[in-house]
């Protein structure tokens, strides 16, 4: 065979090879799309009563095992990905069989066992008794409407400025040409600032020269709209309940102390706050629970609430 001739049969192997290789990954994929098809199909003609996951006599049914993990990340991957969902399946299967030996063994009686399920109960039901009335607040269009009239103002979204006085260990970095001031040193630097501007001095100009946050201090202080959940819990609550155009007290927070204003705040409809409200509604109501729901021994904690 002439060098050519070999030089070109070489070639042909070589893409039939290829090709071969490329037809048996499509036939491979094409026979896991089956069988996932057929699986999904499976699932939906079991009843929801099926028991999917048995040991001993511990099982649970393709209703309740869709409710339990319906968030789980897991659960959604599954239903297109045969691999995920069996090996979910086998970790819930393992733990029902160590379960039902734990039971076989009469651990789940044991005294300390038993409280110790107690508080599991406790926290579980604590937190389902908030998302409970979450949810039924969220749903009451009436009580949402008149309450969102009532209190609509504290839900505007604050527009804010702020100059920050960090102190030694804050995360913020020390600006260039500053000291590295103590607690003390920065509070009091912080005081004679908040005085300055309670005198009349510009709050852009003072940001721009004295800020140590040095990212709104080029936009004289401008944070822009600050959102719920977004800054320290003190923070947040000076600025949304700080009325517009007035100097907060000195704040302090992890990275230092802070003046505010609050240049503007920007009303947001009652969608945009349903479930914050819901969710103040909820907390109010758990509040009312505890007055009077529970008494301390004054002899063990010193107090009886």
């Amino acid at each position: 065979m002439t060098p050519c001739r070999f030089a070109a049969a070489l070639a042909l192997a070589a893409v039939t090879s290829a090709h071969a290789q490329t037809s048996t990954q499509i036939q491979a994929r094409t026979d896991l799309q089956v069988q996932s098809e057929a699986l999904l199909l499976s699932r939906k003609s079991l009843a929801d009563s099926a028991k999917i996951i048995e040991a001993s006599n511990q099982a649970i049914t393709k209703g309740d095992f869709e409710k339990l993990f319906k968030a789980d990340p897991r659960f959604e991957l599954g239903q297109t990905r045969l691999d995920v969902m069996s090996a979910m399946g086998s970790e819930i299967g393992k733990a029902f069989a160590m379960e039902a030996e734990a039971r076989r063994r009469g651990i789940d009686q044991l005294p300390e066992v038993q409280l110790r399920i107690r508080n599991y109960a406790t926290q579980l039901l604590a937190d389902e008794l908030l998302k409970s009335l979450r949810t039924s607040y969220a749903k009451d269009e009436a009580l949402m409407g008149s309450y969102y009239e009532k209190t609509k103002a504290q839900y505007a979204q604050p527009t804010v400025r702020h100059i920050l006085v960090r102190f030694k260990g804050s995360p913020v970095a020390l600006r260039k040409g500053n000291a590295d001031l103590s607690v003390e040193q920065a509070r009091a630097r912080a005081e004679a600032l908040r005085t300055r501007l309670a005198g009349g001095a510009d709050f852009a100009a003072l940001a721009k020269t004295e800020s140590d946050d040095t990212g709104s201090a080029q936009n004289g202080g401008l944070i822009g709209v600050l959102s719920r959940g977004s800054a320290a819990a003190a923070f947040e609550d000076a600025a949304y309940t700080l009325p517009v155009g007035e100097l907060s007290k000195v704040i302090r927070t992890e990275y230092g102390f802070h003046i505010l204003r609050v240049d503007q705040r920007q009303p947001m409809k009652l969608d945009a706050v349903r479930s914050v409200m819901a969710n103040d509604l909820a907390h109010k109501e758990m509040e009312t629970i505890l007055v009077n729901g529970y008494k301390l021994n004054a002899g063990y904690f010193g107090t009886t609430k």
